[in-house]
């Protein structure tokens, strides 16, 4: 990500502020006066001094300066740890679990007929990845697992730092905190580049007369943006391309009342009408911590909607294909990692007894809880109470269901680079393996093309396990029934990074400066993709 300097854009700040009544300093406090539209005042020091304190960052009591507001966690990450470690061998180490339940019981829960002690023990766990023959897993433990961890593997005489295990991060909250501190960060310098811009631009009629926007998109990718800045983002676009986007408000509410929103991208007849044509489902944000797939699935509808006209391939795409957007579908969940706790996966359903949450990727009605996911209220694969029990769930089957035109979709998450087809229930190939291998390993190959990055084609069971998954049910029986008997291209996309490296810093938290970059390589892999599933549709 490339801004101006900061002295730079400091002193393009204090010209751009001289005339209002608020004072300025660059000297030890840096106060910035802030423009029209808001009187507040806002002090910053960055690496400055103040009466008897050291080096220091110094904000406001409520954190918002120039309306940007700092995102401040609670501490529920406090002393969680990310370790990594063999667990097949360890399988025996036991955790605390909440009131009338025993570790009998909680393996209970697992509906999985295979079930292996391993799989019971890592019903407690927040496992971020495993190797395929599972000996080796990267988990987050909360405070009291890891004490009850690290005290079992003192009592076996075994030394962290081995492959038996070792702690990739210690505190879990920190990696949060820094991760909040570089968002305000990096959101602080894209407003003073801005007012920069601005200032040096005055005088220039255009500039003057130009409309204010809810959103700006040349600085959009440069920053992650909470669900109403993202809502915004679609509005706009809405906005500024009638002819391509149709915004529906609402699909259908979250388990706490919110409308899960999406749009329709195609164009538009020369009449204003609309034909039908063949469709192409993408979805982000099922999994609320992996923002980096929300802003892929921005990404690639500011791609499509500005190069419109202007490219040929991406005209004649959406001459011929219409597009069906649920940009976040686990709005509560989302939200939740804005606010509490920045790893947090599940919906927000309250399960009883101090649990929370649902994985929406388990809930959905393709083989429900049939292995893969786990009964277990607490853990972070819960399938819920039932098949498609989640009303997020209810909300984007019906919506697929009422398509009719489907041929080809897309889950995105991260991460781990992967592109996943069908199926993950089961290790009998589908019956449209050849055709789905040539789409995924055409993907791998084309995203390593643009930035290097190497993924991998694969079956979602040669990962792990999973039931009730959307991609599964993208492709399974019951949508296909309700798509006019057309079965469906499914992927699941685990995107950038490929695993999680010392210290923490990646993983769910990709850098924002990684967005574009991770945007430009999906982009042309999906400009493959579409073009080739509306010529080559599955064959029932």
């Amino acid at each position: 990500m490339k801004f101006l300097s900061i002295s730079v854009v400091l002193s393009f700040a204090l010209l751009a502020t001289q005339s209002t009544a608020q004072a300025v300093s660059v000297t030890g406090d840096v106060t910035f006066g802030v423009d029209g539209s808001t009187s507040d005042r806002a002090q910053v020091v960055f690496g400055g001094h103040r009466q008897g304190g050291g080096p220091q960052r110094i904000i406001d009591h409520d954190y918002n300066t120039f309306g940007i507001k700092e995102v401040i966690y609670p501490r529920e990450l406090k002393n969680h740890a990310l370790v990594r470690f063999n667990a097949r061998k360890h399988h025996d180490i036991t955790f605390p679990v909440p009131a009338g339940f025993s570790q009998e019981t909680v393996s209970t829960f697992s509906t999985s007929k295979e079930q292996e002690p391993m799989e019971t023990m890592l019903q407690h766990l927040d496992v971020w990845s495993r190797s395929s023959d599972s000996d080796e897993v990267l988990a987050h433990f909360t405070a009291s697992q890891f004490e009850r961890f690290e005290r079992a593997m003192y009592l076996k005489g075994i030394p962290e730092g081995g492959d038996d295990w070792q702690v990739v991060e210690r505190d879990l909250q920190r990696v949060a905190d820094k991760d909040a501190e570089d968002i305000y960060m990096t959101s602080l310098l894209v407003h003073l580049e801005q007012k920069a811009t601005a200032f040096m631009d005055n005088g220039n009629k255009r500039h003057k007369d130009k409309k204010k926007k809810r959103v700006d998109f040349d600085t959009w990718f440069k920053n992650y943006h909470p669900h109403d800045e993202i809502k915004n983002f679609y509005l706009q676009i809405a906005d500024d391309y009638p002819d391509l986007i149709t915004y529906i408000p609402s699909i259908g509410k979250t388990v706490e009342g919110r409308d899960i929103f999406a749009i329709k991208l195609t164009a538009k007849e020369d009449d204003g009408s609309l034909k039908e044509k063949p469709q192409i489902w993408w979805q982000g944000l099922q999994h609320a911590r992996e923002w980096a797939g929300g802003s892929t699935v921005q990404f690639l509808t500011h791609h499509l909607t500005s190069n419109y006209g202007k490219n040929d391939n991406v005209t004649a795409i959406l001459r011929d294909t219409e597009f069906v957007i649920v940009p976040i579908m686990n709005v509560d969940g989302y939200d939740y990692t804005w606010n509490n706790n920045r790893l947090w996966r599940k919906n927000r359903r309250q399960n009883g007894l101090g649990a929370y949450g649902v994985d929406l990727n388990r809930n959905w009605d393709d083989h429900f809880a049939e292995g893969g996911s786990s009964g277990f209220p607490w853990s972070e694969t819960y399938h819920g109470p039932s098949a498609a029990s989640e009303p997020e769930v209810q909300a984007l089957q019906k919506f697929f269901s009422e398509q009719k035109r489907i041929v080809g979709a897309i889950d995105f998450h991260c991460y781990s680079q992967l592109v996943l087809r069908p199926q993950g229930w089961t290790t009998q190939l589908s019956p449209h393996e050849k055709e789905h291998k040539f789409v995924g390993d055409k993907i791998v190959s084309i995203i390593k093309n643009v930035h290097g990055k190497k993924y991998i084609s694969e079956p979602s069971v040669a990962l792990y396990k999973t039931t009730g998954a959307a991609s599964d049910w993208f492709y399974g029986d019951q949508a296909t029934a309700a798509n006019n008997g057309q079965h469906v291209y499914s992927y699941t996309i685990e995107l950038r990074p490929s695993d999680t490296n010392p210290g923490g810093r990646s993983g769910f938290i990709l850098p924002p400066e990684e967005i574009i970059p991770l945007g430009e390589e999906i982009a042309q892999a999906m400009e493959f993709f579409v073009d080739y599933v509306v010529k080559n549709p599955l064959k029932n």
